[in-house]
């Protein structure tokens, strides 16, 4: 391990534990890297994310059907749906 590793501290605040009938997690604030980013624990699975405000902001442009092909955990974890293909754009020559 180098000196810079062996100095290297871990800043994380807990922020909430959100729990329900499908899911507990953990969220807490990280700031051990170059910048802010929420670090989401599954508490079941011990999986964990690290997502940074980029990741965040694009939870927020998500449409429905994004959001509900993300519902992999627990009992939905191996429904697989089939989403049709949608058409590929191609500019028409002007």
């Amino acid at each position: 391990m180098s000196g810079a590793e062996e100095n290297h501290v871990v800043k994380r605040r807990e922020l909430a534990l959100l729990a329900n009938e499908f899911a507990a997690v953990r969220i807490s604030l990280d700031t051990s890297g170059n910048g802010p980013r929420l670090l989401v624990e599954d508490l079941d699975s011990n999986d964990r994310i690290f997502l940074s405000p980029l990741e965040l902001a694009c939870f927020c442009l998500a449409t429905g059907e994004d959001r509900d092909d993300w519902l992999r955990v627990g009992n939905y974890r191996d429904e697989r749906r089939q989403r049709p293909a949608e058409p590929v754009r191609t500019e028409e020559p002007r």
